[in-house]
């Protein structure tokens, strides 16, 4: 559905390095390869313009419009054969790095996590996907029982965003967090308490917004960082009247940063770029098999596990059970959820596109694909691309 035409659809850039070099054709090393700008279906449309510009130079893009370029963000060691894990859209003239990682520090997170980011050819701006998380804290003092997973009494989006942003950007301030409902919305159906033997379950999603602030290469910089987070509370009647053992697991799911120049800094194009996220089938379907095989000698380890129970009637192991048998069950969703985190998108037929769509930021009532693989995103209707920036191109239609 298109965004509605209020003025801040019309703000300035994040990144003012966004429009520099627009007439170039270079692309990061990820990018799809681009269909050739000298298309006969091009050549009739193209005339007029090139008299226009001939006589001066180019426009540029309106005010307000984003020139991206596409990435495939990588995993190059899961499986049999290198696959792109997702897509994304950059701006032009940046270039991206990292992608899927694989090994044994990654146990808590079934073996791989997220390390990728981009960043503007000056290296002032950039980009990036936080790695999913997961931490464990009970009130009986008893340590993690998930291998490889930190003790973390972090019971709140505040909180996790808090201590994301200070991991990453020591003596970073946080200005302000909101909630974000939009992309808690999306797991709407985990929100749920659910009756045990000897206590309940509750589960539930929260997702929000830092606005930070911090001091980077002698300059006063700002950031943004958007996150969604599970948390299950096992709550278990103790031997005493009101008296309960609780543990609580929490899961942060991918999320989305994106840091700049105070002076050039502008949340509504993080935003564009953080809902051009788009994973990739091929591979989803490749995780979801791995985490499918984890999750069955999970629950392997959980029948035995019950075994003993029955046979010791072992009170604390029966805790530890329930928690377990929980989280072997979420640990398939993972991957499918951080597809649903990154909506908020338009679809526009694109014959040059997988599966001949693409999906771009809604925040912009108008897009075009470029000859040289980039997409503009505006909401000028009047622009045209070879006369503004030198580049044939077409203008695409929202998918009906």
């Amino acid at each position: 559905m298109k965004a509605p035409p209020v003025a801040a659809l019309a703000a300035t850039l994040l990144f003012a390095a966004c429009s520099q070099g627009e007439g170039s054709s270079g692309k990061s090393s990820q990018a799809a390869d681009a269909p050739s700008a000298t298309a006969a279906a091009d050549q009739g449309s193209s005339k007029q313009a090139t008299s226009e510009t001939s006589r001066g130079k180019a426009r540029g893009l309106p005010a307000g419009a984003v020139r991206a370029q596409r990435v495939e963000i990588m995993d190059l060691n899961g499986f049999e054969r290198p696959l792109p894990a997702a897509f994304a859209l950059i701006p032009v003239g940046w270039h991206a790095q990292g992608g899927v990682q694989w090994g044994p520090q990654f146990m808590c997170t079934n073996g791989y996590n997220f390390n990728w980011s981009a960043q503007s050819a000056d290296g002032l701006q950039m980009v990036a996907i936080l790695p999913q998380e997961k931490w464990e804290t009970n009130n009986y003092g008893a340590g993690p029982s998930s291998p490889g997973c930190p003790s973390a009494a972090i019971s709140s989006i505040q909180q996790y965003l808090a201590m994301r942003v200070s991991r990453l950007w020591p003596g970073a301030h946080v200005i302000d967090v909101r909630p974000r409902p939009d992309l808690a919305a999306q797991f709407r159906n985990r929100n749920q308490v659910t009756p045990t033997a000897m206590g309940e379950m509750r589960t539930w999603v929260e997702a929000g917004e830092a606005l930070f602030s911090y001091s980077g290469q002698g300059r006063d910089m700002r950031g943004v960082m958007a996150a969604s987070a599970a948390f299950s509370l096992m709550r278990t009647r103790g031997l005493s009247p009101g008296q309960s053992m609780d543990a609580l697991t929490g899961f942060a799911f991918p999320g989305f940063a994106a840091s700049g120049p105070s002076d050039q800094f502008n949340p509504q194009f993080a935003e564009t770029i953080r809902q051009s996220f788009l994973p990739n089938p091929a591979w989803q379907a490749e995780i979801s098999r791995h985490n499918a095989a984890i999750s069955r000698a999970a629950a392997e380890e959980i029948r035995k596990q019950g075994k003993a129970i029955s046979e010791y009637n072992d009170y604390v192991s029966l805790l530890r059970q329930q928690v377990s048998e929980t989280r072997a069950s979420s640990d398939e969703r993972r991957q499918r959820e951080f597809g649903e985190v990154i909506k908020g998108v338009e679809t526009y037929d694109d014959a040059n596109a997988p599966a001949g769509q693409v999906e771009l930021s809604s925040l912009y009532n108008h897009a075009w694909r470029l000859n040289d693989g980039s997409y503009v995103l505006s909401n000028d209707a009047g622009f045209e691309p070879f006369r503004d920036l030198g580049v044939a191109g077409q203008q695409l239609e929202a998918t009906r």
